[in-house]
């Protein structure tokens, strides 16, 4: 009982796109930056008690949520980058005349 040598060349038309170089490095940029924030917006700028729920807050508590929403927020502006650099390609195609020809099949 095994795997066949053949259904590992069987490829998944849903299964997700593999993540390109660039786009991993700039996750791990925006994560580094999101940790920064988290760290340095809290200990700088007084948080507490200006947003809602926050007067009881930790330091520590502060600076999670802080990184949190701030990872988040970045990765916005990953994913517009990423599709600016690198447009996925269209799933139908047309000739030069404009006339249908299908989708790709690779």
């Amino acid at each position: 009982m095994g795997f066949k040598i053949e259904s590992g060349k069987r490829s998944n038309k849903n299964a997700p796109k593999k993540a390109s170089g660039i786009g991993m490095i700039l996750v791990f940029i925006a994560a580094g930056i999101a940790i920064f924030l988290g760290w340095w917006v809290p200990q700088n700028y007084s948080i507490r008690g200006v947003l809602p729920f926050t007067a009881t807050w930790s330091t520590l508590t502060l600076q999670i949520v802080t990184g949190l929403v701030a990872f988040i927020l970045l990765q916005f502006v990953v994913v517009l980058i990423s599709g600016i650099l690198f447009p996925l390609q269209p799933e139908e195609s047309y000739d030069k005349d404009g006339l249908y020809i299908g989708k790709n099949k690779k």
